[in-house]
């Protein structure tokens, strides 16, 4: 298999001044809402800051394995980055118990298009489910590996050709463990597309 690129930004030089980067808890109005859900429901969800080049961006983020964090900012939500290191996000359902199912994504915006359309009910999702952001092609070995733990799995990669290698790769290697939900999406690059067309429609009405 040849995966091709899919890399964020990633901003290790923040991460070298603490005082460049600040994480707090979600208290601020104008930080906890994200693509129409109140992200203070996801306790993973920390309030994040950080600054570069005498500007100062802020948004959301999840903190991942290698201590580096997910981040969306306010102004630029089709465009996550990874500030300090890459790694795998894994978000489990409850602390102390690991559930049989795990839901798959190539990056955090469609982690939160999934929380989206959980909240709002506007298509039937798998629920009671643990959540693994890939981030970056690079983790792709670390996350196929994971799954292998999961009675089901269910894949919400893109849906160009990247994603579908994916998503027909770790098909092969679960088997009838393994659920495609990249047709639900079908027409649309990814989870996050259609959603936002979802909510365009909805507003509209």
């Amino acid at each position: 298999m040849k995966l091709e690129k899919m890399s964020k930004p990633i901003f290790r030089h923040v991460g070298g001044n603490s005082d460049n980067i600040r994480i707090r808890a979600l208290t601020d109005a104008a930080t906890s809402s994200i693509m129409g859900i109140d992200v203070k429901e996801l306790p993973e969800v920390h309030s994040v800051s950080y600054r570069f080049l005498s500007k100062t961006y802020h948004g959301v983020g999840v903190i991942n394995q290698n201590n580096g964090i997910e981040f969306v900012g306010q102004d630029l939500t089709d465009s996550p980055m990874t500030l300090n290191s890459s790694g795998v996000t894994f978000l489990p359902m409850e602390k102390e118990h690991k559930s049989d199912k795990l839901c798959m994504f190539a990056d955090m915006m469609d982690y939160l298009a999934y929380q989206t359309l959980q909240k709002n009910g506007f298509v039937r999702l798998p629920s009671d489910c643990d959540f693994m952001i890939m981030s970056d092609v690079r983790n792709f070995i670390h996350i196929s590996v994971e799954g292998d733990d999961y009675d089901m799995v269910y894949l919400y990669f893109p849906n160009d050709v990247m994603g579908c290698t994916i998503t027909k790769t770790l098909k092969d290697r679960y088997g009838k463990h393994a659920i495609e939900c990249n047709p639900l999406y079908k027409g649309y690059n990814n989870l996050l597309q259609f959603v936002k067309a979802i909510e365009i429609t909805t507003n509209s009405k």
